[in-house]
């Protein structure tokens, strides 16, 4: 008891000393110091289906491993990166706590990871988009942490695409991301869509992707095309990757349609740095309306065979052809129109290639993704031990604001998961198509989703 009344003075004292030793010199050159970044990373384990949740559930231990294997590659002298017990943070874990400074942080991926160790470790700053502030108990708006860019160049690659180059308005370093990672832009029209990063994840000043103007654009394509000029600022949100490259691959097989060359361009140049085993099939109308062709193929060189159909599918690609015997630990990734994608994953599953080796990102819902009629059902939010009723006309996210709950989306379609929920019990009827059927058992995309009959659904909330 004596030690414990003690410690917050003891605290308090290093912290003074850490203050003004920053003051005099730079934190990597205080004698003092043992470690000038020790990092706790929370890996605590909770029963399945208790109330907090918990970082391990979360995914903190993979990626505990990977900031200590990316520290080290980094050069990041007297940094040291440990496994810590529950942190009583869990609602809002994963969780991290810095020392000397104590700065907390939640992180959901290594994306986030690597902005940490570089903007806080590395440089001293701090990743104001993660921090953690004393006082919140419960996940924040998200909205929150979106970012402000400046279009810094606007290019018509194609006669229907355009491409846009998103960078830091004061001329800082940008959000790391990863090859297949996609940023939800805010437009101007109120509308927010999602766009897949084409450049090299490497660099940190800019982001850049290509938009299609779709000819049943909802809105979204049009005022891109037709507004959106360079300087004019935007907010965006932090990248996210759902259609990373698989690490444990031993070959890659990337096929792209058309604007789907997008995130597939950013996994070549990642590829190529790595010598990996990889070849890229792209897939488009004609020369004239392939986007990036000269850039694809400097960086694809001979590892790329083109296929233009001149807009008679049965011209292009031979799917069954190029899917055929699936190689030994290869791994398929495929962006494109749903039509295009969809062929090419039926192919992929009549050839032989498992669900959980063949990736995809959808640029729109697939009008079969609802298996079931809509009917009513409850929701038990496990941390607020309360129960709604969603009525058969009203998603789980409209229910839960209309609850005073306030939520992050963004397609509200089931294909860009933001809204992904932790579900705790109860049996879902998924209608997303983003969840790979392993991730099922444990998540939920509550724009769509909805309960099987009969059932009531526990979330993480």
């Amino acid at each position: 008891g004596q030690t414990n009344s003690l410690r917050p003075l003891v605290i308090n004292s290093l912290l003074l000393k850490h203050r003004l030793s920053m003051i005099l010199s730079p934190m990597a050159d205080d004698p003092t110091l043992y470690y000038t970044a020790h990092v706790f990373c929370c890996t605590n384990v909770r029963a399945d289906g208790h109330p907090r949740g918990c970082c391990a559930a979360k995914g903190s231990g993979a990626l505990r491993d990977y900031m200590k294997r990316r520290a080290k590659e980094l050069g990041l002298r007297k940094t040291r990166v440990n496994t810590a017990g529950c942190l009583d943070r869990c609602e809002l874990g994963p969780a991290m706590v810095i020392y000397p400074e104590g700065v907390w942080y939640s992180y959901a991926s290594e994306a986030d990871v690597e902005e940490i160790l570089r903007v806080h470790v590395g440089d001293g700053g701090r990743v104001e988009r993660l921090l953690l502030k004393p006082d919140e108990r419960y996940p924040g708006d998200r909205e929150n942490h979106q970012l402000i860019v400046r279009v810094a160049r606007v290019e018509r690659t194609t006669p229907e695409i355009k491409t846009f180059e998103l960078v830091d308005p004061g001329g800082a370093k940008l959000p790391p991301f990863t090859a297949g990672s996609h940023v939800h832009v805010r437009l101007g029209n109120g509308l927010r869509r999602s766009y897949s990063i084409a450049n090299d994840p490497r660099e940190r000043a800019r982001y850049r992707f290509g938009v299609l103007r779709d000819r049943q654009s909802r809105g979204g394509s049009a005022w891109m095309h037709d507004e959106l000029r360079v300087d004019d600022e935007l907010r965006i949100g932090a990248p996210r990757n759902l259609f990373p490259l698989a690490d444990d691959a031993a070959e890659h097989l990337l096929i792209a349609g058309g604007i789907g060359i997008t995130p597939i361009l950013a996994m070549g140049y990642v590829l190529r740095e790595e010598r990996a085993r990889f070849h890229l099939h792209y897939c488009t109308r004609d020369p004239r309306q392939t986007a990036f062709m000269d850039e694809v193929r400097q960086v694809f060189a001979d590892k790329l065979s083109f296929h233009h159909d001149g807009g008679d599918p049965a011209k292009g690609i031979d799917l069954k052809s190029v899917l055929s015997g699936p190689p030994r630990g290869g791994h398929l990734y495929v962006c494109g129109p749903g039509g295009f994608m969809g062929a090419v994953r039926e192919t992929a599953r009549a050839s032989g290639w498992s669900d959980e080796a063949v990736h995809f990102e959808l640029f729109s819902a697939d009008a079969q993704s609802k298996t079931l009629e809509d009917h009513s059902f409850e929701v038990t939010l496990a941390r607020q031990n309360r129960t709604l009723a969603v009525a058969a006309d009203k998603s789980i996210l409209q229910t839960l604001r209309e609850a005073g709950m306030t939520l992050a989306s963004d397609c509200e379609e089931g294909i860009c998961g933001t809204c992904m929920t932790s579900l705790l019990g109860g049996q879902a009827d998924h209608r997303d198509q983003v969840l790979k059927p392993a991730e099922k058992k444990a998540n939920i995309m509550i724009c769509v989703s909805r309960a099987m009959p009969g059932e009531t659904l526990i979330l993480d909330l």
